[in-house]
């Protein structure tokens, strides 16, 4: 089992990624909504709405970041709760872009080919040569009309210059396919790309809430541990002192030794016993008194 150390530094090197993750999200993101508004007028636009939303998500990638980083290192439980908050409704709208992206696929092709019905009719109808969306179309498609070359048989054998590859020679080679296809499998491309970059994101997601959720568990128990150990050590030392005023009320530490009295008689100085007998012998005596006859 990995130490909180060990998990504290993974939880970085994932901030770092998180990190990473947006600048890839906001690019890939603004690289697609590029693509389909390339062709814009043949693109259903609900199919724009995955791509912005996910522009979106890559600046809260980089705005949950901050928590990413915080929250390790300073061990603060409210941020570590707001960052598995925040990647848990992440997980959820990232795994929705995918399915709605995957939807979207699904229609695209039947959506598609509504839309250049719409359009072709006024290509026809008008100068073919100066329409621009579908120059652009055929051009990068390398395809020609929305059936073949054949759609442009009322034109009187001529067709647009963008069907055409570009060559020196008088003889031009003009594209035979259709561009309906094409198209279809193109957008259906970006859709399916969009739909890929956002369930990995959302795996990435899941990755990023098992890292921080097990730092967070394995720092609760460490904190539970040096609270059992502070107790533990309060406690043996409450019973240190307790078991110190113990022996000091003990009787055996309350009894007073008595003092030695020494029952030796004491020998009598006899210079002391002299000067006794010179102070009695030096008191006067008291004179006689006869009496009167």
């Amino acid at each position: 089992m990995a130490s909180l150390k060990a998990k504290e530094v993974f939880c970085l090197c994932y901030a770092l990624l998180l990190f990473f993750s947006g600048i890839l999200l906001i690019g890939v993101s603004v690289v697609l909504c590029y693509k389909l508004f390339y062709h814009f007028k043949f693109v259903p636009s609900g199919s724009v709405g995955p791509f912005i939303l996910l522009f979106l998500l890559g600046f809260v990638h980089l705005l949950l970041t901050w928590l990413a980083v915080k929250g390790p290192t300073r061990k603060h439980d409210c941020h570590i709760i707001m960052f598995m908050l925040i990647t848990i409704a992440l997980l959820f709208a990232e795994c929705a872009l995918g399915v709605w992206s995957m939807i979207l696929w699904d229609e695209a092709d039947i959506e598609v080919v509504l839309l250049m019905n719409e359009s072709f009719d006024s290509v026809i109808n008008e100068d073919f040569n100066k329409n621009s969306e579908w120059n652009k179309l055929q051009s990068s498609l390398k395809c020609c009309g929305l059936n073949g070359i054949g759609d442009y048989k009322t034109t009187k054998g001529s067709y647009p210059v963008s069907c055409c590859e570009e060559q020196d020679g008088p003889n031009v080679t003009c594209y035979q396919n259709s561009c309906r296809l094409p198209l279809a499998r193109y957008v259906k491309k970006i859709l399916l790309n969009g739909a890929i970059i956002s369930f990995l994101s959302c795996v990435f997601q899941a990755l990023g809430m098992f890292l921080f959720y097990s730092f967070y568990r394995s720092l609760r128990q460490d904190r539970s541990d040096k609270q059992a150990r502070r107790i533990t050590i309060q406690k043996e030392l409450a019973e240190n002192v307790e078991h110190f005023n113990d022996l000091n009320q003990s009787p055996s530490a309350s009894v007073i030794p008595e003092p030695v009295v020494n029952s030796t008689p004491e020998r009598e100085n006899p210079k002391s016993h002299k000067s006794s007998n010179r102070r009695k012998g030096s008191a006067p005596n008291t004179p006689t008194v006869q009496a009167n006859a």
